[in-house]
């Protein structure tokens, strides 16, 4: 029918016999604009011929792609990235007993690996929303797979499964398996991980700026009254909380025949709440600052046996309740006072961040949970302990600066930051897995440089190299148990070709 309308214009214009039908609606539109400018056809009947070609090309969208009737919104997108990785640890060597490697070749290793993302991201109405990831690893930090095995297959997991419910323009609900909520740089949380629980959002700004309004005025032409616009204020203020489940422990309460530690009857929860606060100054300079209070329950955190020699841990540098361990999320509670100020340099956006965390229960955790403590032999008093404690080991801390951002083809960033990991700073299970390989008790630096070869496709070369925060800290779960600290060094050099699609 739209054939028909059209040909009759077209030989009206003088165009030639072969008349191609418009490729899309925008195409279909630009053409319908000419013939009104040119009275061949009335605004009325552009409409017309408008809703037809709309609805045709509905009808045949319709064929392809079939949606459920509450989904009133679909997009599907994903990631796959190309990885050259080399690291080298150095072991710390004991002093007492001589163990560890002290050489600087101490485990040298060089992987090829890749990591594959898929997403699927609906709207059910106007309020409910949700998504689903796929990817390719079980651990918690990281979907990266090692190219090995004799050409093998790799499994797929699920990464992300959340529902999400807009109450209010100021209020938005989420549950589920879903992204990091929080305003955080990887100094204590790992950006690959998505917690699993409940997160509220309130929008202060949004509640107290309706009825902060431009006064109204005249449009172009200087006759009609333009519609008034919010005035936009140059503060934003947004509550996040969560509430997430860590893991799931028998409820024995210490009555099950031998159950007698109240950890391992203790579900693992992790509570954090953050004000994320940012001024803009004009539209170049912008400050964030964002306090937040991170707590756990103390619950014991364990993977069974099975899951462990299929899938490996929960994540590259795992802390778990072991003989010597009881309670892994105990003694943890976090102040964090992260920022950024945001800026033009030279024409090029440019950012100062900085990160900060201080766990106010770092000497229980370190003698405690870490049992970095040791027996003084002296006559006076066999029971006496000395504590490996130092304040230094209760704090971690970052500063950096990145220069230039990734968008399209050409654009290309700088990144450098140093920071320092107390060992009863943060926790392990948590903390970023590339950076010293997730170890605590470090100091170092990590520079980056990344290029866009195409608007889709991102070239990175990331170097970090991390040594002692303390040289004095042996035994118990640094550098025996689980080893959060059992390195003397560590360097990491990444080499990304990353596609977005």
């Amino acid at each position: 029918m739209l054939q028909k309308s059209i040909l009759p214009l077209a030989a009206a214009l003088g165009l030639t016999a072969t008349v191609a039908l418009p490729a899309s609606a925008a195409e279909s539109s630009a053409l319908l604009d000419v013939l009104v400018r040119k009275k061949i056809i009335t605004e009325k009947e552009a409409a017309a011929i408008q809703d037809e070609t709309t609805k045709e090309e509905q009808a045949k969208s319709a064929n392809k792609i079939k949606l459920s009737n509450s989904v009133s919104e679909l997009k599907l997108y994903g990631d796959l990235r190309l990885r050259y990785q080399y690291e080298n640890k150095d072991p710390q060597v004991d002093p007492f007993t001589g163990s560890g490697n002290g050489t600087p070749t101490g485990a040298q290793r060089g992987r090829w690996r890749f990591r594959l993302r898929l997403d699927a991201e609906f709207k059910l109405g106007e309020d409910w929303f949700g998504g689903v990831e796929l990817q390719t690893a079980y651990a918690s930090d990281s979907a990266n797979q090692t190219f090995e095995n004799g050409f093998t297959d790799y499994p797929i997991f699920i990464s992300k499964a959340y529902l999400g419910y807009r109450a209010t323009e100021w209020l938005t609900l989420t549950g589920g398996k879903f992204s990091n909520p929080f305003y955080t740089t990887d100094l204590v949380w790992d950006p690959d991980i998505n917690p699993t629980g409940i997160s509220e959002q309130i929008a202060f700004h949004k509640i107290f700026s309706s009825g902060d309004q431009s006064p109204a005025g005249y449009a172009k032409d200087g006759k009609t009254v333009a519609p008034v616009a919010p005035k936009e204020s140059p503060w934003e203020f947004t509550l996040v909380a969560g509430q997430f489940i860590f893991d799931d422990n028998l409820e024995g309460g210490g009555k099950d025949p031998g159950v007698t530690d109240k950890d391992s009857t203790t579900d693992a929860y992790l509570f954090e709440t953050q004000l994320i606060a940012s001024y803009k100054f004009n539209k170049d300079v912008k400050l964030t600052v964002a306090p937040a209070w991170l707590v756990y329950s103390a619950g014991s955190f364990t993977i069974p046996t099975a899951t462990t020699d299929v899938f490996g841990e929960a994540n590259n540098n795992s802390f778990l309740d072991s003989g010597a361990v009881s309670g892994a999320t105990r003694n943890l509670s976090i102040i964090q006072a992260p920022g950024d100020l945001s800026f033009k340099l030279g024409g090029v956006k440019t950012k100062f961040y900085w990160d900060f965390a201080w766990n106010t229960e770092g000497k229980s955790r370190v003698e405690d949970i870490y049992h970095l403590e040791h027996a003084v032999h002296t006559t006076k008093d066999p029971n006496d302990f000395k504590s490996d404690h130092s304040t230094r080991d209760d704090f971690a801390w970052l500063a950096g600066l990145q220069f230039g951002e990734n968008k399209k083809r050409g654009d290309w960033s700088l990144l450098a930051n140093y920071r320092e990991t107390g060992i009863g700073s943060v926790d392990p299970n948590l903390n970023d897995s590339d950076f010293a390989l997730g170890e605590l008790n470090t100091r170092g630096v990590k520079v980056g440089l990344a290029y866009n070869v195409a608007d889709f496709a991102v070239f990175s070369v990331i170097y970090m190299h991390a040594w002692n925060l303390r040289q004095d800290l042996f035994g118990g779960e640094a550098t025996g148990g689980n080893g959060v600290a059992d390195s003397n060094a560590v360097q990491v050099l990444q080499v990304d070709l990353n596609v977005k699609f």
